[in-house]
């Protein structure tokens, strides 16, 4: 005992000399980007298993050896090491990797790994769209995804957006993309039955400040999870979450002043310029006629001019009256926070945008809730639920003769806008004046889109989730003309109500095994299935004669109508994927989806889509770690089968019947010829209307893809190149039958569409400074469309303007093609074929021009410098051709009574004049004449996007309570340069599946300035 003494002495003095050594040392992390703290960081010493993390806020204590160094880490982040010295208390700053950032991409039904991904995958951050003033969040994808066309229909608020990914597969049936949010299936398609010229988009309810990111799946090896949906490709929608720490309270808002980027005076003429057109066109019309002006016609009466004295002519200003500067405010408000059981997100929104035509608006207000709760390691539920209200003023919009902008144009300068006794003077169609003033139009949506899910971790690697969702659409439509408009005038006022209930539900399930075998070979394996009803009633009540305008309830008018009908389809799916990588150097992704649908036969109801894709990630071999300007090198290759469903009738395969009574039809389906032929009187009735057609499948897109993804000088610099060869077979068209069956057409799998291209993508950090840094992303695209086999001509548009022909591109023209104008004579020179001899009947030609782009795509710029901000973002469309609709009404040589375009200013009039405007004579501007020249390049380099931030210092910020605060001025539709000569070279009437390009009285985009502020508490 007393010679172990000494020992144990010793050992309690070098305790104490080491305890006497460490010291007690505090702080806090945060992270750079936003000076937020940081909960979950690792604190470790330096060199040894001393260790702790800092708490919810971000807060950390741990004993240290003097001049020691403690090392803070955390994933997505750099590791940051900091040395020990005499202070007692520490602030760490961590700066998030610029790799890691990317690293996670959102696929079908869960995440991957990037440099894993073998499918054509772009992603559009949140960062990327903030601050952009748009009602919609497909409207923000446009010229920010390589192989993704987006083209807004018109520039009223809250209407649809023709979104298409690798272009169009279909005819009759839908090219729209599938839309997913938070693995949502939602209802995109326009619900309203009043279209009003432009249909709304639904995708308008979304709040776009919820968006975290958008991954656009583009190839068969992303798609194909969604099998029987997703020929037109998906877009991925994912909504920000909470996250661990202290909460969080974001509010931002903006706002600002819209009016047209163009003023439509431009595109006219005056009144006395109408007369003395007017005049001309009548003295060369007698002269062409009578040999001269001076002769006299056959009852011995000379020439006489329309107008007398076209210098008093009165002028009309018709286009200021319908026009406003459309005002336009945004709030938002967001909390978010939790630890590590319960995280949350809860945001509320409130947008109001006015048209730059009276009265449109849409006012939009919406609620989200973003739980996610940990029972324990093994055990997770989570939701999301989105509430949204929405308020819509409208009016007729393109290619109408209540259209306001159209008959603005219709309507000569020379005439006024009342009658002397103060009613609206309509000589030829409905007054546009009376078109702003009394149209009553109000759509009211109301919107629940919902979800609650769980994960069951049964094992190591191994996780099942189940998932319910719902996606409710409430849908009132109001309408009331009143005596002041024709439609209302001659029955004492007209008004229509109309409700529509769109309720989806979808259940789905999925189980993931993820392992590694022998540390090389990565497995992710999952399987699952899917289950869908979509069930829509419709309702509405009409009522004509009212006591006066003051009464717009129908239970005041003086007859009444109503109808109803109820439609619904489900879809049942089993679907699989394994994913497989070996060293991350080769990999492979294989997709099985088996679907059902109620839309088909009875004889193919079930469809299989399968994909394969593989990899090669170059930049992981050895013999490339050499080679240090090389930081990613990646090749792919997928071939898959997707299908479609969308746009088809539910019972498109069936034979169907309808009851009718005293002539109103009362529901089925498409019936031919005028309603009611089974009614005799006023007693019921019914009769066939549809073909059965069991043999009725899905249409099929098969896609093959090769690309390559290069990340030089350690991703500085990222590009992604892609080449994609998609042939669509068994397309869903309306064939034409035998008249013997008692019908014209049948829903058939007839057809097949060619799209193929390429797209380029770049990415490049060209200066990281200190106090200055420049970003800079680029993408260009190519489609070619083709439509390779087509039972028969297909006339897509009034008067077949366009054209749907075998050999030829969706959206082609056809026309009688106009080479030019004699210079000598001032008249057309037309392609008369063969013969040398125009036919107006037989010479007429689809021309080598579509509306679809040659390239189109988009270049951002972000600059920062110290506490400064500036984006600005250029889109642009190239070899897009657009029909001017206008000029065919407005370029008439005096063979109308509407008024003139400022085009025919540009006509011939003397022997040298060089133009492709002929001559003012009825010769030139026969009604049933379909010139080319009316088709116009719509080529344009857009500055879509600019602002301009401040960022006030934390030192200010800090002092007041306010974690960020950032300033700004933005810009939206700055700058647009084009040749083409109407309004906007983007919108085109009632966008649908087979038209495209055509302008005929359409809302142009605005031109918005605004000013906003967003802080952080």
């Amino acid at each position: 005992m007393r010679a172990k003494l000494p020992w144990l002495l010793l050992l309690f003095c070098m305790v104490g000399v080491v305890h006497a050594q460490t010291v007690s040392i505090s702080g806090v992390v945060v992270a750079k980007e936003d000076n937020l703290p940081m909960p979950g960081v690792t604190i470790r010493v330096s060199g040894t298993s001393t260790g702790t993390q800092t708490d919810a806020d971000g807060k950390f204590k741990i004993d240290v050896a003097p001049s020691s160094k403690i090392i803070a880490s955390f994933i997505g982040y750099t590791t940051q090491e900091v040395p020990v010295t005499s202070q007692s208390n520490y602030k760490i700053i961590l700066v998030a990797e610029a790799r890691a950032l990317q690293e996670l991409v959102v696929v079908g039904y869960g995440e991957q790994n990037r440099r894993t991904v073998t499918g054509a995958i772009s992603t559009v951050s949140a960062d990327q769209i903030k601050n952009i003033p748009s009602p919609s969040a497909d409207q923000l994808l446009q010229g920010r995804s390589p192989g993704v066309q987006v083209s807004a229909g018109s520039g009223e608020p809250g209407t649809s957006i023709m979104v298409r990914v690798r272009g169009a597969t279909s005819i009759n049936a839908s090219s729209e993309p599938l839309y997913v949010i938070d693995g949502v299936p939602i209802v995109s398609q326009n619900l309203a039955r009043s279209t009003f010229g432009q249909p709304s988009n639904p995708l308008a309810d979304l709040n776009p400040s919820d968006i975290e990111s958008m991954e656009i799946l583009k190839d068969a090896s992303a798609t194909a999870i969604y099998g029987a949906r997703a020929a037109n490709g998906v877009i991925l929608i994912t909504t920000k979450r909470g996250k661990s720490g202290k909460p969080v309270i974001s509010i931002s808002s903006y706002v600002g002043t819209s009016k047209a980027w163009k003023d439509p005076n431009d595109l006219r003429v005056d009144g006395p310029t109408f007369e003395r057109l007017q005049n001309e066109a009548s003295a060369n019309n007698w002269s062409d006629t009578y040999g001269s002006i001076t002769a006299l016609n056959p009852a011995g009466v000379a020439y006489k001019p329309a107008y007398a004295n076209p210098d008093a002519a009165i002028n009309t200003n018709w286009i200021d009256p319908i026009m406003q500067s459309g005002a336009l405010y945004n709030i938002d408000a967001s909390i978010s926070g939790g630890n590590e059981r319960i995280k949350y997100l809860v945001s509320g929104n409130t947008f109001k945008q006015e048209g730059i035509m009276k009265p449109t608006l849409f006012d939009r207000k919406t609620f989200r809730t973003n739980l996610d709760f940990a029972v324990s390691d093994a055990v997770k539920f989570g939701t999301s639920i989105f509430y949204s209200t929405s308020k819509r003023n409208r009016i007729q919009n393109g290619n109408n003769i209540n259209s306001a902008l159209a008959n603005a144009y219709f309507y000569p300068s020379n005439i006024p806008i009342y009658n002397a006794d103060g009613t609206y003077n309509r000589p030829v169609w409905e007054s546009p004046v009376a078109i702003v003033n009394e149209t009553d139009y109000l759509m009211n949506t109301d919107r629940i889109i919902g979800n609650i899910f769980g994960d069951w971790k049964i094992a190591n690697g191994l996780v099942f989730r189940t998932n319910w969702s719902v996606d409710n659409n409430y849908i009132y439509e109001n309408q009331y003309s009143n005596t002041n408009l024709t439609a209302g005038s001659g029955v004492g006022g007209t008004a229509t109500n109309s409700v529509t209930r769109d309720y989806n539900w979808i259940n789905e399930n999925v189980l993931t095994y993820q392992t590694r075998l022998a540390g090389k070979h990565n497995f992710n394996i999952l399987v699952g299935n899917t289950l869908q009803k979509n069930v829509n009633n419709y309702t509405s009540a009409t009522g004509t004669g009212f006591p006066s305008n003051e009464f717009r309830t129908i239970a005041a008018a003086a007859i009444k109508n109503s109808t109803a009908d109820q439609t619904s389809w489900g879809i049942a799916s089993f679907f699989g994927r394994v994913n497989y990588d070996f060293s991350k150097k080769y990999l492979f992704t294989g997709n099985l989806r088996y679907d059902g649908s109620s839309r088909f036969g009875a004889n193919h109801r079930w469809g299989m889509f399968p994909s394969a894709s593989v990899g090669w990630a170059v930049s992981e071999e050895n013999f490339m770690k050499s080679v240090k300007a090389i930081s990613e090198l990646k090749l792919r290759a997928s071939y898959g089968v997707t299908g479609n469903q969308g746009g088809i009738g539910n019972f498109a395969s069936l034979g169907l019947w309808g009851g009718q009574r005293g002539g109103l039809r009362g529901g089925g389906g498409v019936t031919p010829g005028a309603g009611g032929s089974a009614a005799y009187a006023d007693y019921p009735g019914f009769n066939a209307i549809q073909l059965a057609n069991p043999d009725l499948k899905w249409e099929t897109t098969a896609q093959f893809d090769i690309g390559v993804d290069v990340g030089l000088f350690q991703d500085k610099l990222n590009v992604t190149f892609d080449y994609y060869n998609k042939q669509t077979k068994d397309m869903l068209l309306e064939v034409p039958v035998p008249r013997s069956t008692g019908y014209s057409t049948l829903i058939q799998n007839y057809g097949a569409m060619e799209n193929k291209g390429f797209e380029l993508g770049i990415n490049a950090n060209a200066i990281q400074k200190e106090n200055f840094s420049w970003d800079i992303a680029f993408n260009l695209s190519r489609n070619k469309n083709l439509v390779k086999k087509l039972a028969a001509p297909i006339s897509a548009f009034t008067r077949d303007y366009i054209r749907i022909e075998e050999g030829y591109p969706l959206f082609s023209f056809y026309v009688h093609e106009q080479l030019g104008v004699d210079k000598q004579t001032g008249d057309i020179i037309w392609n008369t074929g063969a013969d040398d001899i125009f036919n107006v009947n037989t010479d007429r030609f689809i021309l080598k021009k579509s509306a679809w782009p040659d390239f189109q795509g988009g270049l951002t710029n972000n600059f920062k410098y110290k506490a400064f901000d500036l984006m600005a973002f250029v889109q642009y469309s190239y070899g897009n051709y657009v029909f001017n609709y206008n000029r065919y009404f407005f370029e008439h040589g005096g063979e109308r009574t509407t008024g003139y375009s400022s085009q025919q200013l540009d006509r011939w009039q003397k022997p040298g004049d060089e133009t492709d405007i002929p001559r003012l004579a009825r010769k030139n501007y026969d009604t049933n004449f379909r010139p080319s020249r009316h088709v116009e390049d719509a080529s344009y380099i857009r500055l879509k996007n600019v602002s301009l931030g401040f960022t006030v210092p934390k030192t200010l910020t800090s002092k007041i309570g306010i974690g960020s605060a950032r300033l700004y001025v933005s810009g939206q539709n700055v700058l647009t340069f084009t040749k083409y000569s109407g309004l906007d070279p983007e919108v085109s009437v009632s966008p649908s599946e087979t038209v495209q390009g055509v302008d005929q009285g359409v809302m142009p985009q605005p031109r918005i300035w605004m000013g906003g502020i967003n802080l952080t508490f």
